[in-house]
Parts: structure tokens; C-alpha cells; sequence
């Protein structure tokens, strides 16, 4: 990554925005069931009338992770925007995606001053990255197979107790040379790695998060050969250098809101590439803001999987920004313009727009 972008014109205005979305159909795994998006975007205006974007992508409930909209909004508006618009430093223990949203927000504003993209920041060369489609936890196996029939190049499939071993069986069995991942969200206990060693036949290019926590990766990493994933544990780059240190992981899935921001997610794959650990940028329902902004880290050389980032027409009718299209390669485009990518349109805005606060220098 380059050296730091200058801090360029200070901040005199942040808006906050928290908006609702409904997706084209539920998302489910074993954190629980999202009918709608409920995020906060955070939009900055430098001095000199730049503005920048960033999105806190948080869940409804603090189910997957600590943090939640509603409480994402607070610590924003009360603590975070304010230490901004002051020109300090903020206090606030803990809440990586609201912090991620601000810094974000700061990096687009400051990118585009200079007409500098991110992924030319991140020193990012690749032009596209390679996808792969998340199969929600859905009711049945034929379900299961469905989506997967009508999904382009590789798929990931969320399991969890009673519903794990069956559908990945049948999914290996109708495409015996299908890329073919799974995602358990921490919803097995340590002492049912036992069930899971059967995967070891299936070929699996990873099992992520198995089991809680960084502890429960490193049982999961010494009882499968499957390689582990770490997703959920990995909320900091001190948790990714423990992980590495414990041994507890293959591969690393690295989502920059959760880390506290793009930047915070670059060094996170730089480490890494470092330990020889496979690394992939993963999605959290992202509207354009945020899935343009994790697509530059998607593009490092470090990222050597397929993200599950997808196209917007997968989660929404209509994305706040210009969609972000999936190509018939089911790859995904790096964006080369100024800052972070196209801010959101402002009637799809407004009309998504459930509250509004404005703070000013």
C-alpha cells in the first residue's frame, strides 16, 4: 500500500444517513435471518467542498457481530462524527464499523481531492477479481441445489448443525469439479468437530468459522484436513497475527468494515500473504458505497481466492449507487475512478432515507 493519503483541506460538515433497503430475498445463516438492510452512511464535506462516502454495513441485531444499526447511529452521531468535526482524536472502545465508515468517508474525500482512485492507493493493479456466489441457509437440500444450478462459477454454502453434511454431500455429487466452499458461522461447538471430519471427503476449498472464536478454529485446523477458514474472530488486525501465531487458520476472510476500514483490511491481507495464508474479502450485504470500497482490497496480489462479494441485482431491486455488475466470468469490476467509487444517487437516497443528522464545524 502507498504511503497515507495527506490530510488535504480539513472537515467542516458530516451527514449521516440511515437507510433501509429491502433485499430481493431474506438472507439467512445461523447469526439469523436479514429481510432488509438497515445501515448507516456516513457522507464528509471538506473545506474546499469535496465530499467522500463510507458505509456501516451493520446488521439489524447484534447477532453476528457487538455492533447494530441502531447502536452503530449513536456512536456515530454522539461520539465519533463530533471527535471529527473537532479535529481529535475519538475515544470509543470497540465499534470497528462505525470507525471504518468515518475513516472511509475521510479516504474518498481525501482520494478525490487529488483524483486519485482507491485501488491506485492500495497500489492494486488487477482490473477485475474472480466471485463466487453465497447460498444462504434455505429450508431444503433441493432448494440448495437449485440456487446453486442458477449460480455462476463457484458457490459457498451456509450450514450449520442438522443442516451441514447433506446438502454439501449434494452438491458434490451433482458437480463432482465445482469450486465448492462452507460457511458454518461459528455455529458448531468444539465437541461436535467430530461430525464435521466427513467434509474432508468432499473437497472442499475451505470450511469457514466452524467453531466460535479463535480457540475453536485451532481445534477445527489440528482435527480437518479441509482448509479452516476464520471470518467472525478476526475483528482486528491483533486477532489476525493471533490467529496466525495459533495456527488456527488456512485462509483468512477479510472484511474491511469489520477491521476498521479499508486501509486496516490492506495491511490485515498483507500479513497475511506474509504467513503464506490465502486470503479472500468477503461480503456483508454491502450496498455500492461499501462493495465498491472492499472490491479495491478484493484486488490485491494477497487475495488469492475468489470474494464473495456480489453483483447488486443479488441483494436489491435498485443499489443506492450505479449497481455493481457481475461479469458473464463471473468476475466483479475493480473501480478506477477517483476515490472510493459513485456516491449514492440522491432520489434512490432519499427514498431509502429513515433518519437524517447533519453535523457542522
Amino acid at each position: 500500500m502507498n504511503a497515507p493519503t495527506a490530510p488535504g483541506p480539513p472537515v467542516v460538515e458530516v451527514e449521516l444517513h440511515r437507510v433501509v433497503l429491502a433485499l430481493r430475498q431474506p438472507h439467512a445463516s445461523a447469526g439469523g435471518i436479514e429481510a432488509e438492510r438497515d445501515i448507516v452512511l456516513v457522507r464528509v464535506v471538506l473545506e474546499d467542498g469535496t465530499e467522500g462516502w463510507g458505509e456501516c454495513p451493520t446488521l439489524s441485531l447484534p447477532t453476528y457481530s457487538s455492533e447494530h444499526a441502531a447502536g452503530a447511529w449513536l456512536v456515530l452521531r454522539d461520539e465519533l462524527v463530533p471527535a471529527v468535526l473537532a479535529g481529535r482524536p475519538a475515544s470509543v472502545v470497540g465499534h470497528p464499523m462505525a470507525k471504518a465508515a468515518v475513516a472511509d468517508a475521510l479516504l474518498d474525500a481525501r482520494l478525490r481531492t487529488r483524483g486519485r482512485s482507491l485501488a491506485a492507493h492500495l497500489g492494486v493493479t488487477a482490473r477485475r477479481v474472480s466471485t463466487t456466489t453465497v447460498v444462504a441457509r434455505v429450508g431444503s437440500v433441493a432448494e440448495v441445489l437449485e440456487v446453486v444450478a442458477g449460480a455462476p462459477g463457484g458457490v459457498k454454502v451456509k450450514i450449520e448443525p442438522g443442516f451441514d453434511l447433506e446438502p454439501l454431500a449434494a452438491v458434490r455429487a451433482c458437480w463432482p469439479e465445482r469450486w465448492l466452499a462452507a460457511d458454518a458461522n461459528g455455529s458448531f461447538a468444539a465437541d461436535q468437530i467430530d461430525r464435521l471430519t466427513a467434509v474432508d471427503a468432499l473437497g472442499l476449498a475451505y470450511l469457514e468459522q466452524p467453531c466460535p472464536g479463535l480457540a475453536g478454529a485451532a481445534v477445527a485446523a489440528r482435527a480437518l484436513s479441509t482448509p479452516v477458514c476464520v471470518d467472525e474472530a478476526a475483528d482486528s488486525l491483533d486477532a489476525v497475527r493471533a490467529a496466525v501465531d495459533l495456527e488456527a487458520m488456512a485462509v483468512l476472510n477479510v472484511k474491511p468494515a469489520r477491521l476498521g476500514g479499508v486501509e486496516v483490511a490492506a495491511a490485515a491481507v498483507a500479513l497475511a500473504a506474509e504467513a503464506g495464508i490465502d486470503a479472500f474479502v468477503g461480503g456483508m450485504l454491502e450496498t455500492g458505497v461499501g462493495r465498491r470500497a472492499a472490491l479495491a482490497v478484493a484486488g490485491l496480489a494477497g487475495c488469492t481466492l475468489p470474494t464473495d462479494l456480489g453483483p447488486s441485482a443479488r441483494y436489491f431491486s435498485a443499489d443506492l449507487t450505479d449497481p455493481v455488475e457481475e461479469g458473464t466470468d463471473a468476475s466483479l469490476a475493480i473501480p478506477t475512478g477517483p476515490g472510493i467509487g459513485p456516491a449514492p444517487d440522491p432520489g434512490r437516497l432519499e427514498a431509502a432515507t429513515r433518519d437524517r443528522w447533519v453535523g457542522r464545524r
